[in-house]
């Protein structure tokens, strides 16, 4: 090969990466919903929006392979998330005041609800970083990460004092 086709070879391999790059960029931003400490939603799909409440709010809800995820949030007066709440596959995982908490939920005859703790609910919650079979909870540079090993899911969330200033699920 000559040299200029060397050249020609080393331009078109450092554009394929790129464009893959680029590619790769384009699909996490399509599977990510997010929000901010301001009210701002931004869903998988479709614009964003503001909402200011402090009632609870469906960030999302779906199901997937028999798995089912429900992530809801709640604002404090500040604007910051105050509680977030995941459950998937009936491991209900609480971020609230800083701290982590997780038990599970057993249904019986549809209407009776038990909760086996795993910690207590009213003491320090969890250390990270945190294993257990449905989910892996740890330390993400200045964010914290649950990853799900049931679902292609992983929830990444910022604590400040008063809150949580951004959460992103993908």
């Amino acid at each position: 090969m000559t040299s200029q086709r060397w050249m020609l070879a080393f331009c078109f391999s450092l554009a394929s990466g790129t464009i893959g790059e680029i590619k790769k960029y384009i699909l996490l931003q399509t599977y990510t919903c997010r929000t901010f400490g301001s009210g701002v939603v931004q869903p998988f799909s479709g614009s964003s929006f503001y909402v200011r409440s402090n009632c609870p709010f469906t960030l999302t809800r779906f199901t997937h392979n028999r798995v089912e995820c429900d992530i809801t949030t709640r604002r404090g007066d500040n604007g910051l998330l105050v509680r977030v709440e995941i459950i998937i596959n009936k491991v209900r995982t609480v971020v609230q005041n800083g701290s982590i908490l997780t038990n599970f939920i057993i249904k019986l005859h549809i209407i009776c609800y038990i909760t086996l703790h795993i910690h207590d609910w009213k003491g320090a919650g969890v250390s990270l970083p945190y294993d257990h079979t449905y989910q892996h909870i740890f330390h993400y540079g200045i964010y914290t990460k649950l990853k799900s090993s049931l679902l292609p899911l992983s929830v990444t969330w910022h604590d400040v004092p008063g809150g949580i200033d951004s959460l992103r699920v993908s």
